[in-house]
């Protein structure tokens, strides 16, 4: 009877796993797609329990019901590319006690990697190119925008000037998709990190939690590895500058990114030190975030922290 109940027991979580899994698919298709962020999180918690192997089959078969179910069976293999591999990668680092953010690190790219493969997927094998129809949605929405504009009565000038504005704008969001894409995969993988770790505490299974934004701080050598990206591109560019543009402005953002991190963590900590209440915390960050001044002196505090290291966390580390 043990040896049952030690084989049914997997099998039950497994059925229940699936239907979690294949329940926030269909409300992605359904409600909202925002839902879809979820997707993994039922893998994830199945598997840290009872395995890796395990988890694979369970977002395939869940990936497969969504496609069937939905009478699209692409959808579900999309699903499968997109989600599975950042599935398993979170069951596997976290089974095996990783540090969280080198978890989350590998999540992050693994999701980077497994977006890159959905776009040249729809575009190799059905000649949909997303990066297109992104294009095209931008040329509509500017289109309305201008008939808006119309209506207002502004002269030919001001209109000519709007447009203008408006077609660098979506140029720009063009060119910085890559570091989008980043920052989405980023969300994705913290996203599921937290809540995974909250569920299997309130299931009695100890998971390392990941560090709060006031510990975050890049790692040592990240102004060394910065400067061999930044050379590595103008070597590139000397040899076949095609893509130079493109490339180095992912980067400035990307670096820019993890400046306003460390300084929105900076600012955080000294909250804390303050003993301001949680509320009053997140009302300042999302206040700093919104005004552009502020977020320029906190991407410049960012990188006065990386250097000076006012937290004094890289001396407890040593």
């Amino acid at each position: 009877m043990k040896d049952d109940n030690k084989l049914m027991q997997p099998l039950i979580e497994g059925a229940g796993a699936v239907a979690v899994v294949v329940l926030v698919g269909l409300l992605s298709v359904y409600l909202t797609p925002l839902v879809l962020i979820l997707f993994p999180v039922g893998v994830v918690v199945y598997g840290i329990k009872n395995g890796i192997n395990p988890a694979a089959v369970v977002v395939t078969v869940a990936s497969l019901i969504i496609g069937v179910g939905t009478g699209y069976l692409v959808n579900g293999i999309i699903l499968l590319i997109l989600f599975g591999p950042l599935s398993l990668v979170l069951v596997y680092g976290m089974k095996k006690r990783r540090r969280p953010l080198q978890v989350l690190v590998t999540g992050i790219l693994f999701f980077f990697t497994s977006t890159l493969i959905v776009f040249y997927l729809a575009d190799s094998l059905t000649g949909l190119s997303i990066i297109k129809q992104i294009e095209g949605t931008f040329k509509e929405t500017l289109f309305i925008q201008l008939q808006m504009l119309e209506g207002m009565g502004l002269s030919n000038y001001e209109l000519d000037s709007a447009r203008i504005m408006l077609e660098d704008a979506y140029k720009y969001i063009i060119l910085i998709l890559p570091s989008i894409l980043m920052f989405m995969a980023l969300v994705v993988s913290y996203t599921n990190y937290i809540i995974t770790v909250w569920i299997l505490r309130k299931l009695g299974v100890g998971i390392l939690q990941m560090p709060w934004l006031h510990k975050f701080t890049v790692p040592n050598n990240f102004a060394l590895g910065v400067l061999i990206m930044f050379l590595g591109v103008f070597i590139g560019r000397s040899m076949d500058g095609t893509y130079y543009d493109t490339i180095f402005l992912n980067m400035m953002v990307l670096v820019g990114v993890a400046f306003i991190l460390q300084g929105l963590a900076v600012i955080n900590f000294f909250m804390i030190k303050w003993k301001m209440n949680m509320f009053m915390r997140g009302l300042a960050i999302f206040m700093a975030i919104l005004i552009s001044p502020v977020l320029t002196a906190i991407t410049l505090l960012g990188g006065m922290d990386m250097v000076l290291d006012f937290r004094k966390l890289r001396r407890k580390t040593q």
